[in-house]
């Protein structure tokens, strides 16, 4: 079935680029923003429903940023992105900026491995990120960004039960036209970025390269191994083409590149509970704020990503179609000292993620009845093969956790929107969606001699092999190695939704609706000790009511949305610690949860001044399963966001811009804070709690720019984080032994950069 709707997309995809036949000089191109007078705010184009509507039009959760206010507010990357937004929560990852966990609304992936889905669709230019390995660098150069809560299955399908991130990149101009931005800040940061946009046949065919390299030194620093540790050194490339090869007919393609190095975040050991933890930890505690590091190893991290993107847009009569192929390879290889001591209780040795993804997706949109109804139908293909080789050391065991997942989906779906009375409209949309997933197991096990079980590093001549972990428990179908196939397994599922909305006199919107999402099961890590660890986990599900209000009030100088929702989460994927050491990972369907809330978005307009913000308030709880009466992690109650920005024009001289920003979110608990045992569900002790807990803290931001009246030329101030809060972007998952590690976020940040454009 799967090859066969495949090559139906291909065919479609190549039949609707030869026959279409007026779109591609009409069309406009996506944008955040129209023009608008100066007294009043700028109307704000989006694609959250495939098709560019206002967003004051689109019965969506949904926030938008130009690419004008990413740069303004200092948004380079997915992390500060989240930050803007109500009711969005990220957490960093074991081996540094070249990865993340995002979660909406308290839903949230269980973990980073690719035997788990994400919760948040990332789509760049229309294409879904499996893996999120290298999309912190998809914000370089974009038209606009994206960022929709609440479940979003119908239209963008591929696990978006928590919501979507739908970043749209600027495509080439015929225009010539181009900018280069140089910046320098402390920890001895560079960035430059180069951009060149070149019309190769007028009105027909032109380009554009975007060149950046980001690096900075070591937020902190290791003595004992006398190197850097959180440091920075990226690039990235992006080329795009596109041909307006008739009047009727255009096609887009693109190519990016991002290769990053850097050495490990700063793990520090941060929780110690004397007379519990293992007595040889107690020399490498860290003193409050410290920035140095004490692990034993301090290794580099290598991430390389490439994409290439096809797209061919035209019409069929009055119907519009888009076709958008796309490959994407991950290659990483690194490692991560996670206790942040010398004594090798958490060494992840070597973690290797390499494998790639294709999809082929096709859309049909249009409109019927004098405009009345709008529809678009399409389908979409998805094949994802990776290898992924964690091999950690525990004392005297080394593990080598190796999976091979190889991931499968096809979908169909539709949407309708009809007004059947004035300014009153149903919206009705379905996907349907079968997943396969494949898994091969080839884990390996080794024994360090007992003489060198306490050293950071043991001689090849101490390690042995140990006997294959599938033989014990009757799995191993490899005699002469290490080799478990299991069974492929299938998930069928339909997430849909329906709404009514009613456009207000003025420039309003009120909507109500009901979503279902789903995020696909799967297989197991490769560290189990039984048979029935391996059991798969099934999908999970979320229903969610969603009701809000959009205005435009004082002649287009106030904007507000406000949105309340109530959702109900079922056979929740969470990650249970079933053993301490050496720490053995299980992925549960753990009962249920009910989450509610509400948020809040508001830009103003007062004089010159332009104020925004953001509320997003979450109450999430468990009420079935192992873990009724703990914490749901990874979720922050309460996120706010505001910022100003005020443009003061010198006569003669240029315009100086001011603006600054706060975010600020609440208590995070990184992991569960309750067991399951084999008796039941043990709640963790206070202390235990306390360090898989961030307390709430905000970030402030500022930049000073001017840009010159007479010169193409902005140079600017800027400073991040600067009352320089000392925080937690991860915790260990060692508290349960009574101590544990700690990842610590960014310190304070400034420096001044220069931009001319062309």
């Amino acid at each position: 079935m799967g090859r066969r709707i495949a090559c139906l997309l291909l065919a479609g995809s190549v039949l609707g680029g030869v026959n279409a036949p007026a779109f591609a000089q009409t069309a406009p191109a996506t944008s955040a923003a129209e023009p608008a007078a100066q007294d009043e705010l700028q109307d704000i184009v989006v694609t959250a429903q495939r098709r560019e509507e206002r967003l004051q039009d689109v019965p969506i959760a949904v926030s938008a940023i130009s690419g004008a206010d990413l740069e303004g507010r200092q948004i380079g990357d997915v992390n500060a992105l989240a930050a803007n937004v109500p009711a969005v929560t990220f957490t960093a990852t074991p081996y540094g900026n070249n990865d993340l966990i995002l979660a909406i609304r308290g839903v949230a992936p269980g973990g980073v491995l690719p035997n788990v889905d994400q919760a948040v669709g990332i789509y760049v230019d229309g294409v879904y990120y499996a893996r999120p390995e290298g999309s912190n660098f998809a914000l370089v150069d974009l038209a606009s960004a994206e960022v929709l809560r609440g479940p979003q299955g119908t239209l963008f399908g591929r696990n978006t039960i928590a919501g979507a991130l739908n970043l749209t990149t600027n495509k080439p101009r015929y225009e010539f036209e181009g900018s280069l931005k140089a910046s320098y800040g402390n920890y001895d940061a560079l960035g430059l970025t180069g951009i060149v946009n070149v019309p190769i046949i007028d009105g027909r065919l032109a380009a554009r390269i975007v060149y950046s390299h980001v690096q900075h030194d070591g937020y902190g620093y290791n003595p004992a191994l006398n190197g850097p540790v959180a440091d920075q050194n990226d690039d990235f490339v992006r080329a795009s083409l596109r041909a307006d090869i008739t009047n009727d007919l255009r096609v887009d393609l693109s190519f990016d590149y991002y290769n990053g190095v850097n050495h490990q975040p700063l793990w520090v050991l941060a929780y110690y509970q004397a007379g519990l933890s293992p007595a040889n930890l107690a020399p490498y505690v860290a003193a409050p704020r410290s920035r140095v590091s004490t692990a034993g190893i301090n290794p580099l991290n290598r991430s390389t990503v490439y994409d290439f993107t096809g797209t061919i847009t035209g019409t069929i009569g009055e119907v519009t179609f888009k076709s958008i192929t796309a490959y994407r390879d991950i290659d990483f290889e690194g490692a991560s000292d996670q206790d942040g001591t010398p004594i090798p209780n958490a060494d992840v040795r070597n973690f290797t993620l390499a494998g790639h993804q294709i999809t082929q997706e096709v859309q049909f949109l249009g409109q019927a009845f004098d405009d009345r109804l709008d529809w678009v139908v399409g389908g979409y293909y998805f094949r994802e093969q990776i290898a992924n080789s964690p091999i950690s050391r525990v004392g005297a065991v080394i593990q080598d956790n190796s999976i091979n997942p190889d991931n499968e989906s096809m979908s169909v779906f539709a949407q309708l929107t009809y007004e059947f009375l004035p300014q009153l409209r149903l919206t009705a949309g379905a996907r349907l969606v079968q997943d396969i997933r494949k898994m091969v197991y080839t884990p390996r096990r080794f024994a360090v001699a007992a003489a060198f079980a306490g050293m950071a590093e043991a001689p090849a001549s101490a390690i042995t092999p140990a006997a294959c972990p599938f033989t014990a428990i009757g799995l191993n179908q490899d005699p002469s190695g290490c080799r478990y196939r299991p069974p492929n397994i299938k998930f069928s599922y339909v997430p849909f939704t329906v709404g009514l909305d009613y456009r207000l006199a003025g420039d309003g919107l009120v909507y109500a609706k009901f979503s279902r999402g789903f995020r696909s099961g799967g297989f197991q890590q490769a560290s189990g000790t039984t048979a029935a660890f391996f059991t798969p986990f099934s999908e999970e599900k979320v229903d969610s009511w969603e009701g809000g209000v959009k205005l435009g009030l004082f002649d287009k100088r106030l904007r507000l949305g406000l949105s309340g929702y109530y959702s109900t989460y079922s056979d929740i994927q969470q990650n249970a610690i079933l053993q301490a050491t050496p720490v053995v990972i299980t992925t549960l369907n753990a009962g249920e949860a009910e989450i509610y809330g509400g948020e809040l978005e508001a830009t103003a307009l007062i004089g010159k001044l332009r104020l925004n913000g953001s509320l997003g308030l979450i109450h999430p709880k468990f009420t079935k399963g192992p873990f009724v009466g703990s914490e749901v992690p990874t979720v922050a109650h309460t996120t706010f966001h505001v910022g100003g920005d005020l443009p003061i024009e010198i006569a003669g001289a240029g315009t100086l811009n001011l603006h600054a920003d706060y975010t600020y979110q609440s208590k995070v608990y990184f992991l569960n804070t309750a067991r399951v045992t084999a008796t039941g569900t043990v709640p963790y002790t206070p202390f235990q709690i306390a360090s898989v807990t961030q307390p709430g803290y905000g970030l402030l931001s500022a930049q000073v720019s001017f840009e010159f009246e007479r010169l193409p030329l902005t140079l600017a101030v800027y400073g991040k984080n600067l009352t320089d809060e000392y925080y937690a972007g991860r915790a260990g998952s060692f508290y349960g032994n009574n101590y544990n590690s700690i990842v610590i976020g960014a310190p304070r940040t400034y420096g001044v950069s220069a931009t001319y454009r062309f």
